[in-house]
């Protein structure tokens, strides 16, 4: 719910902020072609005057929320806020024009050019309330999980079911202790019931209890951690306040973002996944040949597939099929799923033990990371009857999946691979997670180059 939100936030404002250059282009077009002129678009002054009322286009649509998805998922025109944002960047370029004496430029250019820059904002606003509501029809609707069973939490439902632009289905409310259920037509939860909950296979977690109820949070939220999913607040702090920071808004529904990582922030969106993308096809490209011929000395060293796939806990808890090469013989049933893998292991083929030394059988998980279910760096990705395990003995293990999983991770170079203590795992995965950057990413990715594959627990 909240990624896509973000995903059509950020798309719609870059349109709104390269609307300047489209406006000028076509006001130059009419111009040279209705009044039989040269078009002087290309001249060195316009470039400067179009990037100038980029530059300010930008500031004022941003204020006057021309860019708002929120605005735009809202039933009006927005031609109030288009019109105001047009109006000052023009009045600012008039501004500016005054004051450079020899800046020349086509007054029809730059009237026409107003009133395109308004045409195309309306515009591009109204198609991408009629798109976003069509993408909307065409996808399953997020499953929301709402925590409060008041009049608050039914409220909030009835609003998050009402929006067409991202669409949500309310599977079941969890019953605050103390507090009154409203809800009749569909499944009241107590906080205990957790695994009845998991069932429910939620993808979002919104908090809706009134004021009075806020003293129960700390609880609620600790319970419902294990699930691994986002978790929002409705904020209602009274008619005509209006919270900012870290607030999204759906219809009349503010709700305060409780992610404690930056999953879903633009950055991580953008430049995770860029580099990750790049950086897997450059891996891929290079690794080729090698990973044809591993392929094929498995193939003839023991009886049994190239790959092997398992089941791995990802991002918010998302359960997904991870590859390998295969390293050891096969095993029967689901032991290879309940079993750790221990020094001087049997299961292991000879070939195998090289390979999991040398971490050579982990290269095929660039594979995951090219359809999105891992990165590069981040938190290496447990099994499910692990995890289960792991998070009822450990209160801050869920918080592992607030970002992606990856192929290597802070604490793998720092040397907690295989049998190693899961408390210190999770204290790295921690760090990580609360100090993510780019940089931090390529350092990880330098020490795992430099001696990160090669590990004593690595078998």
């Amino acid at each position: 719910m909240i990624a896509r939100l973000r995903h059509y936030q950020l798309l719609l404002r870059i349109t709104i902020f390269s609307l300047p250059f489209l406006s000028f282009y076509l006001a130059s077009y009419i111009d040279s072609h209705s009044l039989h002129q040269t078009a002087a678009f290309s001249s060195a002054e316009y470039l400067y005057l179009v990037l100038f009322t980029t530059m300010v286009w930008s500031i004022v649509a941003e204020r006057q929320n021309v860019t708002s998805i929120a605005k735009v998922s809202a039933e009006n025109t927005g031609i109030r806020a288009s019109f105001a944002a047009c109006g000052i960047t023009y009045l600012v370029d008039l501004v500016a024009v005054f004051f450079v004496n020899e800046l020349l430029y086509s007054r029809p250019i730059f009237i026409f050019s107003a009133v395109l820059l308004l045409l195309l904002t309306l515009m591009v606003r109204t198609l991408f309330r009629i798109l976003a509501r069509d993408f909307a029809g065409k996808h399953a609707p997020t499953r929301v999980l709402v925590v409060g069973a008041g009049r608050t939490a039914a409220r909030a439902a009835r609003r998050l079911q009402c929006n067409e632009y991202v669409r949500c289905d309310v599977v079941g409310f969890v019953r605050v202790p103390g507090e009154t259920a409203y809800i009749t037509d569909t499944p009241v939860f107590e906080l205990d019931e957790i695994d009845a909950i998991e069932r429910l296979n939620i993808q979002d977690i919104l908090i809706a209890v009134s004021p009075d109820r806020y003293s129960e949070l700390r609880r609620c939220i600790a319970k419902l951690n294990v699930l691994s999913k986002p978790m929002r607040i409705v904020v209602n702090p009274g008619n005509g306040v209006k919270v900012r920071e870290r607030v999204l808004e759906i219809g009349p529904l503010q709700m305060l973002d409780l992610d404690p990582g930056p999953a879903y922030s633009i950055w991580y969106f953008l430049v995770k996944r860029a580099f990750d993308m790049a950086f897997s096809a450059l891996v891929i490209a290079i690794c080729a040949v090698p990973m044809l011929l591993i392929a094929l000395i498995i193939k003839l060293s023991s009886p049994g597939p190239i790959l092997f796939r398992q089941q791995r806990v990802g991002m918010n808890g998302a359960v997904f099929t991870m590859y390998k090469f295969r390293t050891m013989r096969l095993a029967r049933g689901a032991e290879g799923d309940v079993r750790w893998t221990t020094q001087n292991d049997p299961r292991r083929t000879r070939f195998g033990t090289f390979l999991r030394k040398t971490s050579l059988d982990e290269l095929p998980q660039f594979f995951n990371v090219l359809k999105g279910e891992m990165s590069v760096v981040g938190p290496r990705p447990e099994r499910p009857h692990f995890v289960k395990q792991f998070r009822s003995d450990i209160a801050t293990y869920q918080a592992r999946h607030f970002l992606n999983v990856g192929i290597t991770g802070w604490a793998q170079v720092n040397g907690l691979r295989g049998d190693t203590s899961i408390q210190k795992r999770v204290r790295y995965d921690l760090y990580y997670l609360q100090h993510w950057s780019l940089s931090f990413d390529l350092r990880i990715i330098v020490r795992t180059l430099l001696g990160g594959f090669i590990s004593k627990n690595a078998y």
